[in-house]
C-alpha cells in the first residue's frame, strides 16, 4: 500500500488557496488567475513535454505563490521541504527587481528544473497576451523574451547538463514560435 502523500495534490490545493480571488484577463475575459496561469504552465510540462517529475509539477504549481500571494517560502518549505523552497525562491522576483536582473539571476543559479518551469512560465504568458489591451506592453514582453530568456539560455545551458536539456530546447523552440505568432496576430514590429 503506498502511503506517500500526493504531493501534486497537496500543491494544487495551496496554490488554488493562496490564488483565490485573483483573475487574469483570457479569452474568455477575466477568469480566475490558478485556473487560467497557474494550470496552464502545470499543463504545458505535463502534457505538452511530457513531464512526471514530482518536483518539476509541483514547483510549476508554485511559482508564483511567494511572489503574488501571501504565501511566504517558509510556508513552502514547511509544506514541500527545502528542495521545492529553494526551486520556488529561485523563480521569485523580488520587489522592484528589474526582469533582465532577475533572469540573470535565476540562469545563474537556477537547475534545469526552475528553467524549465520558466520557461513554460513565459510560453504560457506569451499564448496569452494578446488578450491584454496595451501593445507597447506587449511588445516589451515580446522583445524580453529574446533579449531576458532565450538570449541568454543558449550559454547557459552549456554549463547545465541535466536530464530536461531536451525539454528545454524544445521549450524554447516553442516560445519562438509563439513570439511569431503574436507578432503576426498583433502585427507586431520588435
Amino acid at each position: 500500500m503506498d502511503t506517500k502523500p500526493d504531493l501534486i495534490q497537496k500543491a494544487k490545493d495551496m496554490a488554488k488557496s493562496y490564488h483565490e480571488g485573483q483573475t487574469r484577463r483570457g479569452s474568455a475575459g477575466f477568469v480566475p488567475y490558478y485556473d487560467e496561469h497557474i494550470l496552464g504552465v502545470y499543463n504545458i510540462l505535463k502534457d505538452e513535454c511530457q513531464i512526471d517529475d514530482e518536483e518539476v509539477l509541483v514547483t510549476a504549481l508554485l511559482h508564483d505563490t511567494v511572489e503574488d500571494t501571501s504565501c511566504t517560502l517558509e510556508d513552502i518549505e514547511r509544506a514541500f521541504g527545502p528542495e521545492i523552497k529553494e526551486q520556488v525562491r529561485l523563480l521569485t522576483r523580488i520587489d522592484g527587481e528589474p526582469f533582465s536582473v532577475y533572469a540573470r539571476r535565476l540562469f545563474a543559479n537556477g537547475t534545469d528544473k526552475t528553467i524549465l518551469v520558466k520557461l513554460a512560465d513565459r510560453l504560457h504568458n506569451l499564448r496569452t497576451i494578446s488578450y491584454m489591451p496595451d501593445i507597447q506592453w506587449i511588445q516589451k514582453k515580446v522583445k524580453q523574451s529574446y533579449t531576458d530568456i532565450l538570449n541568454p539560455l543558449h550559454e547557459t545551458m552549456k554549463g547545465i547538463d541535466g536530464p530536461y536539456n531536451d525539454k528545454i530546447n524544445k521549450l524554447a523552440d516553442m516560445i519562438e514560435d509563439q513570439i511569431l505568432t503574436v507578432q503576426r496576430k498583433l502585427k507586431l514590429k520588435i
